[in-house]
């Protein structure tokens, strides 16, 4: 029986597993979704939901704690900026594991692991873009070309 047993072992030690959940957790934030084995997924969706849950609250000791996880001060601070932006409607279900079907070599079940909410990109519109114009508009702006080409004539 598993009482009093929490945690996934993975058959690995101690510091190996925490290596290997701080590298998952971290190419999840950077890439916002991953594709591994489904023991792996559901073994770090309690740690991530926690972590957002943190970002969300924003606090310097919230950060320090996630810190000492993610052990990446960039990472970090890209955790901060979802946890105001994109999951700042959300309470709770930040992930979602979605199944892949098995892996050729062992028959493993691979899943992708991701965040509900996809990130929403913030780009500022330049000058250069062009917006299509309506066939008036364009008429209207021929009529104002010819006649500026006149008036330059006219002074000529």
């Amino acid at each position: 029986m598993r009482h009093s047993n929490f945690g996934y072992k993975l058959s690995r030690t101690k510091n190996e597993r925490q290596q290997l959940f701080r590298n998952l957790l971290r190419a999840l934030i950077i890439h916002g979704k991953i594709t591994t084995t489904r023991a792996k997924a559901k073994a770090i969706v309690p740690t991530i939901e926690k972590l957002i849950t943190k970002a969300k609250e924003g606090s310097e000791e919230k950060r320090r704690e996630a810190l000492s996880v993610l052990v990446d001060k960039k990472v970090t601070a890209q955790l901060w900026e979802m946890g105001k932006t994109q999951f700042a409607n959300r309470q709770s279900g930040f992930t979602q594991i979605i199944r892949l079907g098995l892996r050729r070599g062992d028959a493993t079940e691979e899943v992708q692991l991701r965040f509900v909410d996809e990130a929403v990109a913030m780009v500022p519109v330049s000058s250069s873009t062009k917006v299509s114009a309506t066939p008036q508009e364009k008429s209207k702006k021929k009529e104002v070309k010819k006649e500026t080409l006149r008036k330059r004539v006219q002074k000529k």
